[in-house]
């Protein structure tokens, strides 16, 4: 419910690095008593909560908040336009979280910032939502950078009156840590060099270690340099982003392109400060909308995004990009309800239609941990 009281007591604990069973030894209760606290489905006592805090190293009030009078008090997530007062909001371990939406984005959201100052933080924020609460405690937060998580997720809107799903453009490092962070419900990630899925459960097992984690894939696409119509530079190969000639068009370093350059130049020429100084793009739409405006020369993308740009493609390697669930949430209805719609024919057939993806493995799930 909207007015239930926020807790950061998870986020607190996974901080000082202790395991629900060594707070909950240490403060005297149980951890079915600790995990049903960090949930919000118990309120602790007060000796409780100054337990808890002390053990923590913090005050009761970085455990503990009351929503404002109006609206939600919510967690900002980072990312997103620092300007737009838009956000998508969902419910992710019993505290609603906030995420902010690009400014110039045409989607709606299901709520507004009420204070615009500051930013994200523990602290949580008040939220107007736009959407009834009772509803959004089903909405899916998902963060990732594959574009066919946007067909995904108006598909289940379309299909369910008992769940729906927010897409959150993220590169696939920023994906994990919100994922960690306890922001999103689901991350999706391409870290892998290839059709084998062992770069993506290698990367979730070190990040998630001790945790049970779901891998479902969403699909496999090529993904490679995206290069000016009649490729007027002669761009061949990684090497020659390094030319003084080609400007690169470049992604955070956590991103799937980024890790791909990397692992695909030598260990001096990735310090080259050609691949440096480029334009930044966010995603994989920016870096084709940049070459195609005459802002960058080249960069690293996937296929279905080249194609849809009309721009030259130039294969690097083929990866899968698969969704990261906790354990925990295997079994809620509205992650069902995701996993539901990626299975149906309905889904795939849309998906299979459009250029640069592969759903033929769509729906198969792995669990490390």
């Amino acid at each position: 419910m909207a007015d239930r009281l926020q807790n950061h007591v998870r986020t607190r604990r996974e901080r000082a690095g202790l395991s629900q069973q060594q707070l909950a030894a240490t403060v005297g209760v149980t951890r079915q008593t600790l995990g049903a606290i960090e949930a919000s489905r118990h309120v602790p006592s007060t000796q409780l909560a100054l337990l808890l805090a002390r053990a923590l190293g913090c005050r009761v009030d970085d455990l503990f908040a009351l929503p404002p009078r109006h609206g939600l008090a919510a967690r900002l997530a980072p990312g997103g336009s620092p300007s737009s007062t838009r956000v998508m909001l969902g419910r992710v371990s019993g505290n609603w979280i906030a995420h902010r939406v690009a400014a110039d984005a045409t989607s709606a959201a299901n709520g507004l910032l009420m204070e615009t100052g500051g930013q994200a933080s523990d602290a949580y924020t008040p939220v107007l939502p736009l959407d009834d609460p009772t509803q959004l405690e089903a909405n899916l937060l998902v963060a990732g950078c594959a574009p066919l998580l946007g067909l995904l997720a108006q598909r289940v809107g379309s299909r369910f009156r008992d769940a729906s799903m927010s897409w959150l453009p993220r590169s696939s490092g920023h994906a994990i840590d919100l994922l960690a962070d306890g922001l999103v419900h689901v991350a999706g990630l391409h870290l892998s060099g290839g059709r084998a899925r062992d770069g993506n459960r290698s990367a979730v097992k070190t990040r998630f270690r001790g945790r049970r984690m779901l891998i479902v894939n969403l699909t496999r696409w090529r993904e490679g340099l995206l290069v000016a119509p009649g490729n007027p530079l002669g761009v061949e190969a990684p090497a020659d982003l390094l030319r003084d000639d080609v400007r690169f068009a470049r992604r955070d370093p956590g991103a799937g392109a980024s890790r791909l350059l990397s692992r695909m130049l030598s260990s001096e020429q990735r310090s080259d400060p050609a691949l440096c100084t480029g334009p930044l793009a966010s995603g994989h739409h920016e870096v084709a909308q940049m070459i195609r405006f005459g802002v960058a020369d080249v960069g690293v993308a996937i296929e279905s995004v080249a194609i849809a740009a009309g721009l030259p493609f130039i294969p690097l390697a083929e990866e899968r990009f698969d969704l990261v669930i906790p354990g925990e949430l295997a079994d809620s209805p509205f992650v069902g309800r995701m996993l539901q719609t990626l299975e149906e024919r309905a889904f795939r057939h849309e998906a299979q239609s459009l250029p640069g993806y592969d759903t033929s493995s769509a729906g198969e799930v792995s669990t490390v941990g």
